[in-house]
Formats: structure tokens, C-alpha cells, sequence
């Protein structure tokens, strides 16, 4: 039965990779489970702990097929690697089936075969990052003189420069770069310290064989055991949630600047498959409105995973069943709003004269602070304030101009004796510092 968007064949294809898809599918996390088992019959027979020939064919038996996958996937709702482990032994022959997951529990299994995938997902999710910021650095760059309204609360309130926009969110992307791989090390991590974490299936070899098994796949060492400490996982999945609303803070800019009633940008794209099944004319930023819901899917997860219970102990499957259903979920949904970001950005057009009209929609209320910042060393910046508001008052009664208004007030006159007001009035001599801002990074 299919069900939900990440589920369903009819929805899921708008917000999940399929390359991603696999990276955490049940094919690929029975290999990284046989690509641990392989891995620590290596290590053990390097150490002289169990016979070089039983690791050889625990390392040729390690193989997925579809008869095993099948078993795997109908094997009940126990411990599934029990079912793998089974088909190994079955595959080396009763003289080497006793060495096969030698001092291990299950959990060092699945943990460290889930840091093997994760290891997957964040060199995906780097690339992704990489491509995203340059292309917005592109458009900071291309866009730095182009002028448009700022807007805060939904309000007209300042000019600034389109490319002022884009540096925002590359600000924001490259803090992303920061935060992920400020906790990749600790999601990185192996696990094997048996079943109550204490080595005692395997002595003081045991911080040996984990060493030489982080080693050899890739990962962090931690002798101390994390079966009950999760934290590592929660920060990852709570740095990725990041990522993702800094995603749909991207798209909800784009999704409004699409507005017919805003018109700065719009996107190329199929109007058949982007259209209304009955208003002929529609085409609906689908693109942007999947991002944002994506960004929304990971954060949920994310809080989860931050509000469950903390682990009973030294282990809590519990805790491990949820995490097992929301660590990929937010992974997925946050790398499937990259890949949909990649394809969108360009194939965005920006109308530069739609974004100058807007941002003389208002006349020359959007200089107020401008003509305030004049006002303010005669008439004192309060004062200066409660004119301006009487301005804005009758601006939008009357569209009295700035003019008209000044020559009502001998205060005005000689605070602004030396002003030109037609220069006063010109959005771009209000821009502050926005194309060094655009061009900043």
C-alpha cells in the first residue's frame, strides 16, 4: 500500500531524488549492513581473532540478491539484520558460520552501516550546497544595481537592490556549509562496544578492532558507546532542518515575487503540467511550493527527534525506531528541496521594469526616511517623524507632492533650504550600502 508524498508513486517524485531514494532504500541499507559484517571479519582476521579463511568467505557471502531482499523485507517486525545474518551463515557452510558477526550486536551493525549512508548523503549534500551557492552568487552579482522595494512586514518600506536579496540568502547557505559540517565528525561515528556497550565480548581487543574498523570504512572512532545517546543524530537532523527553512525562506521570496499582483519574477515552465484543470490561464510556482513544504516536513521531523524522551539506559529501541523513521525522512525531504532549488534557479526570469515599478508604487513615501534623515539635525528626528507621518497622510488622500507640502511649512523651507528634492526623491540615492552588500561574497 503507498501512502503519503514520500510513499506514494504518485507524489513522491516532487519531492524525493531518486538517486537520494536509493542512497536510503532497503537494497542499499542491506548492503552497508553486509559492507560492515564484510568489514569486521577483515579487521578481526588482520588481528588474528578469528581464521583468514572465514573472513574471505564472509567477505565473498556478504552479497545481496533479490532472494535475500525478498526474505528481508516480508521477514516480520523483528530484528530485520537477524535474516541477513541468517543468509550469510547459510553461504559460508557450517565450518566458518560460527566467526560470521563475531562480538557483535545488532545495533553496532546497524548504527555504523547508517553512518555509511549518511557519509553518502552529506557528500550528495555538499555538491548540491556547492552548485546552489554558486548559482545564487551569480544572481547577487548579475542583480547588484538593480534597483526594487524592500519590504518588511509585508510593507513597502526602503529601496534596495535585488542582488541585496541574493546576498541574504547566500549568507544564509554558507552558514548552512558551516553548521553541517560543524557536526559531520559526530554522525560520522562507528559504533561497536557489543551488546551493553562495555566491550566484554571481545576484551581489550575490542577498541582495536573499532579503530581499525573506523578506519577502514571510512568513519570516526568513539570508544565510549552512543547505543543510548543520540544526540549526534538529533544535531544533524536539527543542521539539516536549517538548511531546509533557509530553502523555503528562498522559495517563499520566490513564491511571492510570482504573484500576479507583484510580478518581479516569474518561472519558466510547463504550463500543462503547472496549470489548473480548470482555469486555463494558471501556472503555479509548484517548484517553490514544494521546496517550503519540504523545509516544513524536515523541521517536523527534527522536532521530534528533539522532544522524544530521552534513551532508557544503555539502550532504548524505542528512541531507535523513531530516529530510524526520521532520520532518513529528513534527509530526503531537505536534499529533494535542493535538487528542485538547482533545477529552478534557472529558470527564473526577473522583470527588472516590473521591480522598479513596484517600487514606485507609493510615490515618494518610500523616501520618508530618506527625507527624514534631512529633517532631523534642524527639527529633531521626533518631530521630524510626526511631519513625515502628516505627509504620508495626505499623500495617500490627495497625492499632495513633497513640494506642495514643503511650501505649506516655513520650518520645512529652511530645514530643507539647501536639499534638492528632486534628488531627495530618487530611490537610487537611498540604497545605502546594497550593491556593496550584493557584491560582498
Amino acid at each position: 500500500m503507498s501512502f503519503g508524498i514520500f510513499n506514494s508513486t504518485f507524489n513522491k517524485r516532487g519531492y524525493v531524488d531518486p538517486h537520494f531514494e536509493d542512497v536510503w532504500g532497503e537494497r542499499h541499507t542491506l548492503e552497508c549492513w553486509f559492507q560492515v559484517e564484510a568489514a569486521l571479519a577483515g579487521v578481526q582476521a588482520e588481528l588474528g581473532i578469528i581464521p583468514e579463511q572465514a573472513a574471505r568467505h564472509i567477505q565473498a557471502s556478504a552479497t545481496v540478491t533479490e532472494k535475500l531482499l525478498s526474505e528481508v523485507s516480508n521477514g516480520g517486525g523483528g530484528n530485520p539484520l537477524i535474516v541477513g545474518l541468517d543468509a550469510i551463515r547459510t553461504a559460508v557452510g557450517k565450518e566458518y558460520r560460527g566467526w560470521v558477526h563475531y562480538g557483535a550486536t545488532s545495533q553496532d551493525i546497524l548504527d555504523t552501516a547508517r553512518a555509511l549512508q549518511i557519509k553518502e548523503s552529506l557528500e550528495i549534500f555538499q555538491s548540491n550546497l556547492n552548485s546552489i551557492i554558486a548559482s545564487v552568487q551569480q544572481l547577487a552579482h548579475q542583480h547588484a544595481h538593480t534597483l526594487m522595494v524592500a519590504r518588511t512586514n509585508g510593507q513597502h518600506a526602503l529601496p534596495t537592490t535585488l542582488g541585496t536579496r541574493f546576498a541574504r540568502w547566500l549568507t544564509a547557505l554558507k552558514a548552512d556549509v558551516r553548521r553541517i559540517n560543524s557536526c559531520q565528525e559526530d554522525a560520522l561515528s562507528i559504533q561497536f562496544s557489543g551488546a551493553a556497550g562495555t566491550y566484554a565480548s571481545t576484551g581489550t581487543l575490542g577498541p582495536k578492532i573499532a579503530q581499525r574498523l573506523s578506519e577502514t570504512l571510512g568513519l570516526t572512532y568513539r570508544f565510549v558507546p552512543w547505543h543510548a545517546d543520540r544526540s549526534a543524530i538529533t544535531e544533524l537532523c536539527t543542521m539539516m532542518a536549517i538548511h531546509g527553512q533557509n530553502l523555503a525562506k528562498i522559495a517563499e521570496d520566490l513564491f511571492d515575487m510570482q504573484r500576479n499582483e507583484i510580478g518581479e519574477a516569474h518561472e519558466m515552465m510547463d504550463a500543462h503540467l503547472s496549470g489548473s484543470s480548470a482555469m486555463p490561464q494558471k501556472k503555479n510556482p509548484f517548484s517553490t511550493m514544494k521546496i517550503s513544504v519540504a523545509g516544513r516536513i524536515a523541521a517536523g521531523a527534527a522536532a521530534t527527534l528533539l522532544t522524544q524522551p530521552p534513551a532508557a539506559h544503555e539502550r532504548d529501541h524505542r528512541q531507535l525506531e523513531v530516529e530510524r523513521d526520521l532520520l532518513p525522512r529528513t534527509l530526503i525531504a531537505v536534499e529533494g528541496a535542493q535538487r528542485k532549488l538547482l533545477a529552478l534557479l534557472p529558470n527564473l526570469v526577473f522583470d527588472v521594469e516590473q521591480l522598479a515599478a513596484n517600487l514606485c508604487y507609493e510615490g515618494p513615501l518610500i523616501l520618508t526616511e530618506h527625507i527624514l534623515m534631512e529633517l532631523a539635525p534642524t527639527l529633531g528626528h521626533e518631530k521630524a517623524h510626526d511631519v513625515l507621518q502628516e505627509f504620508a497622510s495626505r499623500y495617500r488622500e490627495s497625492h499632495i507632492s513633497l513640494q506642495q507640502f514643503v511650501n505649506e511649512r516655513p520650518e520645512l523651507q529652511a530645514a530643507l533650504k539647501d536639499v534638492d528634492l528632486d534628488s531627495l526623491l530618487a530611490p537610487d540615492n537611498y540604497i545605502g550600502l546594497s550593491e556593496e552588500i550584493s557584491l560582498a561574497q
